[in-house]
C-alpha cells in the first residue's frame, strides 16, 4: 500500500508539471502577459468594479437620511449583486473571446499548418491555448474577490454565498472559454468564430430564458384552461429547474430563494397537491450540466483539431 501511495504521488506531480510546462502554455502566456496590455486592462476592470461598489455604497448611504432607508443587509446584497453582475459579463461574454480566435487566429496568420508540424499532440495544443486563455479570466475573476468580500462589512452577505457564487463562476468561465475555443476550431475565420461564440452566449442568457417564460405563459394559460395532473405538474417544476440551470443569473436567483427562504443549500421538499416532491437546488444541475459541456466541447475539439492535421 505504501509503495502505491509513494509511486502515485509522482506521477501526480509529473502530470501536473507537464501541464503547466506545456510549450504552448508557456509561448501563449508570455505573449499574453509581455507588455502592458494585460495590466491596463486588469487595471481597467478593477478600476470599473470600485466605480460600481461606490456608486451602490452612495446610494445606501444617501438614502439612510430619508425615512424609509435602505438596511444594512439590503445594501450588503446590493454590492454582492453589482459586483457578480460584472464577473457574469467577464465569464459569459468577455471570456469567450479570448479563445474564440486561438486557433482560428493561427490559419488567419497562416501559421496552423507550421504548428501542427512540430511534435506537439493534438491534445498539448488545445490544452495549452485553454490554460492560457484560462489564467488571464481567472486571474481576473480572482482578484474581484476581494472587492466582493466588502459586502461583508456592510452586512447581508454569508460565507457560503460568496463561495457558491464564485464556484459557479469558475465553472461557468473554463466551459464558456471551452466552448469558445471549439467555435475557433470549428469555424475557419476568426470573425465567424466570434459571432458564434457570442452567439451561443446571447441565446443561453438571453434567448432561452425569453424563451422558456413564453412557454411558462401556454402552460399557465393552459392550466387555467384545464386542471393538470399532480404528475404533469411536478415535470414542469422539474423542466424549469433544468432550464433554469442552464442559464447562470437564474441559476443565482433560484439557489439563493433556496438558501434563504427554505434555509437549505441542496434542496427543499414541496407540497404539490398533497405529494411531496424533493426539489433540488439548481447550483448542482448547473455543476452538473456545465461539466458535461465542457467534457463534450473539450473533445470534440481535440478530435476536430486531429481529423485537420489528418488531412
Amino acid at each position: 500500500m505504501a509503495n502505491m501511495t509513494t509511486t502515485s504521488t509522482p506521477t501526480n506531480r509529473r502530470r501536473l508539471a507537464a501541464l503547466f510546462n506545456n510549450p504552448m502554455t508557456v509561448k501563449e502566456l508570455r505573449s499574453r502577459m509581455r507588455g502592458s496590455r494585460a495590466f491596463v486592462v486588469l487595471s481597467l476592470y478593477l478600476v470599473a468594479l470600485s466605480g460600481v461598489i461606490i456608486l451602490v455604497y452612495w446610494g445606501y448611504v444617501s438614502s439612510m437620511s430619508m425615512p424609509f432607508s435602505v438596511s444594512g443587509y439590503t445594501a450588503g446584497k446590493g454590492l454582492f449583486a453589482a459586483v457578480l453582475s460584472v464577473q457574469v459579463v467577464l465569464v459569459t461574454f468577455i471570456g469567450p473571446l479570448f479563445t474564440a480566435g486561438a486557433i482560428s487566429g493561427e490559419r488567419d496568420r497562416q501559421t496552423y499548418d507550421l504548428l501542427r508540424t512540430t511534435l506537439l499532440s493534438a491534445n498539448s495544443l488545445v490544452l495549452g491555448k485553454l490554460i492560457s486563455a484560462l489564467g488571464y479570466i481567472l486571474l481576473l475573476v480572482l482578484a474581484s474577490i476581494p472587492l466582493q468580500s466588502i459586502a461583508f462589512l456592510v452586512g447581508g452577505l454569508s460565507l457560503t454565498e460568496l463561495v457558491l457564487s464564485q464556484l459557479l463562476i469558475l465553472i461557468t468561465a473554463v466551459t464558456y472559454a471551452i466552448y469558445g475555443l471549439w467555435c475557433s476550431v470549428t469555424m475557419r475565420t476568426t470573425l465567424a468564430a466570434t459571432v458564434a461564440t457570442l452567439a451561443g452566449t446571447l441565446f443561453v442568457t438571453f434567448g432561452l430564458p425569453m424563451l422558456a417564460s413564453m412557454g411558462l405563459i401556454v402552460a399557465g394559460v393552459t392550466n387555467i384552461m384545464s386542471s393538470p395532473s399532480a404528475a404533469v405538474e411536478i415535470a414542469m417544476i422539474y423542466v424549469g429547474l433544468v432550464l433554469a440551470s442552464i442559464n447562470l443569473p437564474a441559476t443565482f436567483f433560484i439557489s439563493e430563494a433556496f438558501l434563504l427562504d427554505q434555509n437549505t443549500l441542496l434542496g427543499a421538499t414541496q407540497y404539490i397537491q398533497g405529494q411531496a416532491v424533493w426539489l433540488l437546488s439548481p447550483w448542482i444541475l448547473f455543476i452538473i450540466l456545465h461539466v458535461l459541456a465542457a467534457v463534450f466541447f473539450y473533445w470534440h475539439t481535440v478530435r476536430r483539431v486531429r481529423r485537420i492535421s489528418d488531412e
